[in-house]
């Protein structure tokens, strides 16, 4: 089983991640199919209240492993490092059992009070869910924490397309008998999908006989942790990792009651305000699709710059930061005037019969926040300083929540002020993550360095995107070859883009050839004598 380094691990992750969202982008529009507006503003209740709990439960403790295996590798100890994992899985599969009976219990209460009572088969139906997944984080933290990348991403690609399958299938079946069990039925594919993702992980794990410690890796020398003191280290890294992350789903969990709420106080009737409600989760969806390229290279980062840190590598640990900055300005500028440009056909293309490109216009500014978020908390993480971004954040959700339950309730405004709290959500925290790195922890984040070329070559690239958007609404073709002449305009837009970066020199030979000498082999000649050394 073969250990990549921090930019390969980041392109198979990105890759993996951004497929996955992508095909729940078109996913979500062939349910909306099946289950219509009001059906999926059920669904997205459903979703909220188990992303909460299953953030809760997993996302905190898959990062802790990570961070704790890394940095125990990094000392030669993967002794402590696989003890570290068997117990965290212990953990977990306890944990995760509790919180599927908590999330079934409970799934009336949680159903009524966002006024959706038809919710409370479809919440009931995740809540195996959170054991699967419980599992699944277990050796996700593990893998990443080892630097095995590619056995994520692969699972990561079976367990989407198992979930899209199934939910498709069994929503499609069950919504003739009646809507609350289709909408159960979209729920399946997520526990199945998760169920066949830890069973490739598990067998890799025994298959690459990772369940053993070779001699030779191991410092005998090395300090020897107790159990106690494992399980001391991970929930010491996991809680305030958990906070963090729980936190943007909890803001996220009220929102849902604040905006549906407040929807019908701005005068909006009980179907018009799922069917808004609806429209906003698409918004979110799509701005997820770059942010999920951010939350891979955060994944990568944490166990990289944990293992420098570990052994006080301080150029590493700059060389770190400043490929996350680099890299996560070219995801997020180019993302950003994508939206605003090509909201309309993007629309047309995903949801024909829906409204909505409106929020996307106004919010799409938003994923450079939410991505530099990522990053700013794995970099606090990594030195842990674990509060630093849980206070942060807690102010941005503050601000949100307030801002949602004053905006939305007005008229005129109603489901835009939610995106523009959705905006305030992440700009603050990030305003002051920035101060507290360059000023507090003495790191530069070197952003102005790294915007310049990726917003002209974005500019540049909006420009042509736009104006060949314009010509291919006037031609008034059918829906089909509208999609067709859309896509191929987002990828003109892609290689506009990184012809630009190219030309600029914002790409250098050595960060290709690193990232893979076979991308780098295949590059035309004229590409590669415009890139730099």
């Amino acid at each position: 089983m073969k250990q990549v380094s921090t930019g390969k691990g980041f392109a198979y992750l990105s890759i993996a991640e951004l497929l996955v969202k992508l095909t729940s982008v078109i996913y979500i529009p062939v349910l909306i199919f099946i289950l219509g507006d009001f059906g999926h503003g059920i669904y997205v209740i459903s979703y909220e209240a188990f992303t909460l709990i299953y953030v809760l439960t997993n996302e905190g403790i898959q990062r802790g492993i990570a961070k704790l295996i890394a940095e125990l590798n990094a000392k030669k100890n993967p002794r402590d490092a696989l003890r570290a994992f068997k117990l965290s899985r212990t953990i977990l599969i306890f944990g995760g059992l509790l919180a599927s009976l908590l999330l079934y219990v409970m799934a009336p209460y949680i159903a009524n009070a966002a006024n959706s009572a038809e919710a409370t088969l479809s919440i009931r139906a995740l809540s195996p869910t959170i054991l699967i997944t419980a599992i699944l984080s277990a050796y996700r933290g593990f893998f990443l924490g080892k630097n095995y990348i590619s056995q994520n991403a692969f699972s990561k690609l079976i367990e989407q397309f198992v979930n899209i399958t199934i939910s498709l299938g069994a929503s499609y079946i069950f919504i003739k008998i009646n809507l609350e069990l289709g909408v159960a039925g979209a729920t399946l594919g997520t526990s199945i999908g998760a169920l066949v993702a830890v069973i490739i992980l598990s067998k890799q794990f025994y298959k690459g006989r990772l369940h053993k410690v070779k001699r030779e890796t191991q410092d005998f020398d090395s300090y020897y942790y107790s159990n106690k003191e494992l399980i001391k280290k991970l929930l010491k890294y996991s809680f305030p990792i958990t906070l963090s992350a729980g936190l943007m789903s909890i803001g996220g969990f009220i929102d849902m009651f604040i905006v549906n709420k407040r929807l019908i106080i701005a005068g909006l009737t009980y179907t018009t305000s799922k069917v808004v409600f609806s429209h906003l989760s698409r918004f979110r969806t799509l701005l997820l699709v770059p942010n999920t390229i951010s939350v891979s290279l955060a994944a990568v980062l944490l166990p990289s710059l944990s293992g420098a840190k570990a052994i006080g590598d301080e150029n590493e640990i700059k060389e770190k930061i400043d490929f996350a900055v680099k890299m996560l300005l070219l995801i997020t500028i180019p993302s950003f005037i994508g939206f605003t440009v090509l909201a309309d056909p993007i629309y047309a293309l995903l949801y024909p019969k829906s409204g909505g490109a409106e929020l996307l216009k106004f919010g799409s500014i938003t994923v450079i926040f939410l991505g530099f978020i990522q990053i700013q908390n794995v970099i606090f993480q990594s030195f842990s300083k674990f509060y630093w971004g849980v206070m942060t954040m807690v102010l941005g959700i503050s601000l949100k929540l307030f801002s949602n339950f004053i905006l939305v309730s007005i008229p005129s405004i109603n489901i835009y002020g939610a995106v523009f709290s959705h905006f305030i959500n992440y700009f603050v925290p990030f305003l002051l993550n920035h101060y507290l790195i360059t000023k507090v922890l003495g790191y530069k984040m070197e952003i102005i360095k790294n915007l310049v070329v990726p917003l002209i070559s974005s500019i540049i690239m909006g420009f042509v995107v736009y104006i060949l958007s314009i010509g291919i609404r006037s031609l008034e073709l059918r829906y089909i070859y509208t999609s067709i002449l859309t896509m191929g305009n987002i990828i003109i837009g892609a290689f506009i883009f990184v012809y630009c970066l190219l030309i600029f020199g914002f790409i250098k030979k050595k960060e290709i050839y690193d990232l893979s000498p076979k991308l780098y082999r295949i590059l035309p000649g004229f590409i590669k004598n415009k890139m730099k050394n």
